[in-house]
């Protein structure tokens, strides 16, 4: 068996079509939803709409995700479809997962279905997912033992809709040495981003003396699970963090508002990794994932007081709009703001 995934294209349109005309001859339900989602008659709107981005994902309520076909190349034949969900929304972590695969009828029993996961999780690592979840009706033993030979370990067995399900947690080791890449945040990873905002958000308050007592709402103190949890089910939030290795060291969240605007929200660096550009990646990593998403220009907030971190965002071009007392804060506000040219596409 020589297995490589390939992306839907010209080239592969004829194996993909057969793959498909044989799967609804035989009647069964096409997996993963993904791939059945279109109609692949008209293969070019196929290949171009397949895959959902950053900006449509929100539009249409999914998640940004990549799709791949599963080349038998021995036999120049596909196989299957993988399809890789860049991060978990609160649908997702409990039925879903990272990873949803489907081997077409006639080729089922002959261990395409592990290698195909094997390569999927090849493709986890280069999206930075280090913990990934897969979950499978319980009743689908094939499927269970693929992701148990994969390194599955299973969590429990929810019962959705009236199925038992099994939920599976892959730990990936990074590939390299300590790789470092900025990815999106999944929802079972805001504990992690918790720990990092108060971590970072702590050298503040300690430097201009504030406490618990006397600024209880600021962001060391008041950011936990629940206000998290809160932006990114309710408000929708993207949040993205900074991996070195499978270590989360930084993190920040857009609120995109209705005005056009993208708000940077809580932009941190671990006191350990700092001085080594990484704020200045995820600040600009901002500005064109802002751009995407449709926003015309960024805004954010810093303590005024903070001339240091005010010089610091002005020197990225950002441009101080105003100040503003709050009664429950010991400090005074201070706003800033960039437009976001096309030039930002990156």
């Amino acid at each position: 068996m020589r297995l490589r995934l390939v992306k839907a294209s010209a080239e592969y349109k004829a194996l993909i079509c057969d793959m498909f005309d044989e799967w609804y001859a035989s009647g069964e339900k096409i997996i993963p939803y993904m791939i059945r989602r279109l109609d692949y008659h008209d293969y070019d709107n196929y290949c171009r709409n397949l895959e959902i981005g950053e900006a449509k994902a929100r539009e249409v309520g999914f998640v940004p995700d990549s799709t791949w076909f599963a080349l038998d190349e021995e036999r120049n034949f596909i196989v299957g479809a993988v399809n890789v969900r860049h991060f978990l929304n609160e649908a997702l972590i409990v039925d879903g997962g990272h990873i949803g695969d489907g081997i077409r009828p006639s080729e089922r029993r002959k261990g395409y279905a592990t290698e195909m996961i094997r390569l999927a999780l090849t493709e986890c690592r280069k999206l930075g997912i280090y913990h990934v979840l897969m979950v499978c009706d319980k009743n689908n033993i094939g499927s269970a033992r693929s992701i148990q030979k994969n390194g599955g370990v299973l969590e429990n067995e929810p019962v959705v809709d009236g199925v038992t399900e099994q939920r599976y947690w892959i730990d990936l080791e990074p590939e390299g040495d300590s790789p470092e890449m900025i990815c999106r945040i999944s929802i079972d990873e805001i504990p992690k981003c918790v720990e990092v905002i108060r971590g970072a958000f702590q050298t503040v308050a300690d430097e201009f003396g504030f406490t618990a007592d006397n600024a209880p709402r600021f962001t060391a103190f008041a950011t936990d699970e629940n206000r998290l949890l809160y932006q990114f089910c309710v408000e929708k939030r993207p949040m993205y963090g900074y991996l070195i290795g499978k270590k989360l060291a930084g993190y920040y969240s857009l609120a995109l508002r209705d005005d056009g605007s993208a708000e940077l929200g809580s932009l941190s660096v671990l006191p350990k990794y700092r001085h080594r550009g990484i704020g200045a990646a995820l600040l600009k990593d901002a500005m064109q994932r802002a751009r995407l998403f449709g926003r015309d220009r960024m805004k954010l907030s810093i303590v005024e007081e903070n001339q240091r971190l005010r010089k610091w965002y002005e020197s990225f071009g950002f441009v101080h709009t105003g100040t503003e007392k709050y009664d429950f804060f010991p400090f005074t506000c201070g706003y800033l703001e960039q437009p976001l040219t096309d030039e930002m596409r990156g």
